[in-house]
């Protein structure tokens, strides 16, 4: 396969993923406060017994585990989002920041405005500050490593 195909392809899974992402964030906002609630006693279940396994004496509350969701939901976005501009331009992936960062608030923005029309849901803005904050988080990191990444693949040469 060329360069260029497989160039595209790379951009298309990118783009796909992160599109996927942003999907499953506004499903989950849409979704009543009593399936919401649910999944999060589930979940708050499973880590609860993860870190009693562990030996770690931490109580979780549906609070922290609802923010914890949300920060590590859009650090996800915020990686992919990265990558996906890294498919665009393997040198200079910098150069998209500010569009990455405008798509990771504009989907924060969106995600709150989400729940506000969903019964017993409530669109915060301090959410909105959370997602963007893991977004923020999330570019760092994977900026970090596709920059060690190149630092090493460069050594090679």
């Amino acid at each position: 396969m060329n360069k260029d195909k497989s160039s595209f392809i790379f951009r298309i899974v990118m783009i796909l993923i992160t599109s996927s992402l942003i999907a499953f964030a506004f499903i989950h906002s849409s979704m009543p406060s009593d399936v919401s609630g649910a999944e999060s006693e589930a979940t708050m279940g499973l880590f609860q017994n993860i870190l009693n396994c562990l030996g770690i004496n931490i109580e979780l509350t549906d609070h922290i585990v609802r923010k914890l969701a949300h920060f590590t939901e859009y650090s996800a976005i915020g990686i992919m989002l990265m990558n996906t501009a890294y498919s665009f331009d393997k040198a200079k992936p910098y150069k998209f920041f500010p569009h990455i960062l405008f798509a990771g608030l504009f989907t924060s923005v969106i995600d709150e405005t989400i729940q506000l029309n969903v019964p017993c849901r409530a669109g915060m803005i301090t959410d909105v500050l959370l997602d963007f904050s893991g977004v923020i988080i999330g570019i760092i990191m994977m900026f970090a490593i596709l920059t060690i990444y190149k630092a090493i693949h460069k050594k090679r040469r």
